[in-house]
């Protein structure tokens, strides 16, 4: 299975502990890979944990960019010294024509530092879009003041003088630099980068940022179900949210909408919305964070699962998570997963932001129980074609870097590091970081 040319994997990452999202798979793939075989090294920005990705995880000891000073937080955010010249060291020490090097998140410590150090390998490098930093500048293809999915071309005179970012106009503007610091070191609109993307609805945002997609890759995540067996989800009652309790995620919007139904709403997450949800939703049942195996004996009582969210998720676990366990979903049509599950009998989509749109068919699911067995039927029939097993997503990247080495071998790798001086921001940015 392992392919003939591939030497190692380096696998880079803001965190190595098990935090949810791009950190949960980069970890699983260290996984996956080791016990295949394939020699890892792991490298985090992160402080070591008690429980390394891999034998060989190299950690920056910093910390998350919301956890530090402000004014350092911006500075380092843009250009980290000690994450270019570390990952530069590393590169230097393992690099072989066979090293892989797999790029996970990139935005909570690393910095876009890390990419002038990775350019002169770049025929070899992977970036894994488990969201949409690589195209817009706040990562989401929202408007978070307005909760609603953004229509603009990312970097655009439009886009650049919307305040859409969640903690207001003068991140907006740090954000953009950010946007332009990584496409300076790295650029995605003038060279096509080696890009995997979870869904294939994720090519139209890459494309409106005008990204050269000629090697962008549909490659799923890979999904384990809620539940080890179906439940006849028909034969219960209760609607579930699980997510975080951020206003992106549109908690609140789940809340109102049971609230209108009628019906009884659980939630299974916590986030800075607890507080909002405990004083304005009695009714809602919280339960907070919970493992894997706490979710699986809490959701057996799910009757479907509630998305409501009010930006365009890439992907959306939890829906697929209860989807394969045979619960079905309620999705906003802005999911990315959305019109395919409809089209699937997998469960019923809604008007992103419209909670009475919500609340209808929260309703429709609460009163018709032969319309509910109808859709779980469909769930367990149809799952294993919308995500990857972890056995079949391993199979799946190890097939991506034997294409990708051998396309690298017919291709000159650029040996120069793209020159400061023709980038005067760029410049200042790293002196001031000195």
């Amino acid at each position: 299975m392992r392919p003939a040319n591939l030497d190692r994997v380096v696998i880079i990452n803001d965190r190595s502990a098990r935090i949810g999202g791009a950190s949960n798979l980069a970890i699983l793939s260290a996984g996956l890979l080791q016990d295949a075989g394939i020699p890892v090294t792991y490298f985090a920005g992160d402080a070591a944990g008690s429980d390394p990705p891999a034998a060989d995880t190299i950690n920056l000891d910093a910390q998350p960019l919301m956890q530090q000073a402000r004014m350092h937080a911006l500075v380092s955010g843009l250009y980290s010294r000690h994450a270019y010249a570390a990952l530069q060291g590393l590169i230097a020490r393992v690099d072989t024509p066979g090293t892989i090097y797999h790029v996970h998140g990139w935005t909570k410590i690393l910095s876009p530092s890390i990419f002038r150090a990775l350019w002169p390998v770049r025929e070899r490098v992977i970036l894994h879009a488990h969201d949409y930093f690589l195209s817009c500048p706040n990562g989401g293809f929202a408007n978070y003041r307005k909760n609603q999915v953004c229509p603009l071309t990312p970097m655009s005179v439009q886009c650049l003088t919307t305040n859409c970012d969640k903690r207001g106009y003068d991140e907006k503007v740090w954000r953009s630099a950010r946007h332009l610091l990584r496409e300076y070191f790295y650029p995605t609109r003038q060279i096509p980068a080696n890009i995997v993307v979870v869904h294939q609805r994720m090519l139209d945002y890459f494309e409106r940022g005008q990204m050269r997609t000629a090697n962008i890759e549909i490659i799923r995540n890979p999904v384990e179900p809620f539940l080890k067996h179906p439940m006849d989800p028909w034969k219960k009652r209760d609607f579930f949210f699980v997510g975080r309790l951020e206003p992106e995620k549109g908690f609140e919007d789940a809340a109102i909408a049971a609230r209108l139904a009628g019906v009884k709403l659980h939630v299974i997450g916590d986030g800075a919305g607890r507080a909002r949800l405990e004083k304005d939703y009695p009714e809602v049942v919280i339960h907070g964070w919970k493992t894997k195996d706490e979710i699986r004996d809490i959701i057996a009582q799910a009757r479907a699962l509630v998305v409501s969210s009010r930006v365009p998720e890439p992907f959306g676990l939890a829906a697929l998570e209860a989807v394969t366990s045979g619960i079905p979903v309620i999705l906003p049509d802005a999911a990315l997963l959305g019109d395919e599950l409809e089209a699937l009998g997998c469960g019923l989509t809604f008007q992103s932001g419209k909670v009475e749109t919500l609340a209808s068919g929260m309703r429709r699911l609460a009163n018709d129980d032969m319309l509910l067995r109808w859709m779980s039927v469909n769930c367990i029939r149809q799952s294993g074609e919308l995500a990857h097993t972890p056995a079949s997503w391993r199979d799946a990247l190890l097939v991506l870097y034997e294409h990708i080495l051998k396309r690298a071998n017919t291709t000159r790798t650029g040996e120069n590091v793209p020159a400061l001086s023709d980038f005067p921001v760029a410049r200042q940015v790293v002196d001031e970081t000195s």
